[in-house]
């Protein structure tokens, strides 16, 4: 091998840590309190701000859906004592059988898939 194929050769990608997985309010607290790895929602009516967050920013009223959304901001802000939008990336899939779940995926973290294989990106309307 030449020595200018070491020079540019890519460096390996560090794998994301583990998800921590969360069911109940106190473990999301928790949670929040780390950017090291991805959090899962797994809780139904834990995730519940979370998918109306995301629906309303996905609303086709841009004015009405950008004050829904900011309300929704707020609450899950006085409600967790963490300003989710502006440290964490906020995404859901859903898995076969309607099953929904919300990742929580650090802006610190490096970007790339976090959607497990299998399962849809979007969540359901």
């Amino acid at each position: 091998m030449l020595e200018t194929d070491y020079v540019h050769a890519e460096l390996p990608k560090l794998p994301l840590p583990a998800p921590v997985r969360v069911s109940r309010q106190s473990q999301l607290r928790t949670a929040l309190r780390q950017h090291e790895s991805l959090i899962v929602i797994e809780d139904q009516d834990l995730a519940r701000p979370f998918v109306r967050l995301l629906r309303t920013r996905d609303m086709k009223l841009r004015p009405l859906g950008a004050f829904v959304a900011e309300i929704a901001s707020y609450a899950i802000r006085r409600s967790y004592g963490s300003d989710i939008e502006a440290y964490w990336y906020i995404g859901g899939y859903v898995l076969p059988g309607n099953v929904q779940k919300v990742i929580l995926k650090s802006k610190a973290l490096p970007r790339g898939p976090s959607v497990p294989p299998g399962a849809s990106r979007s969540l359901a309307r």
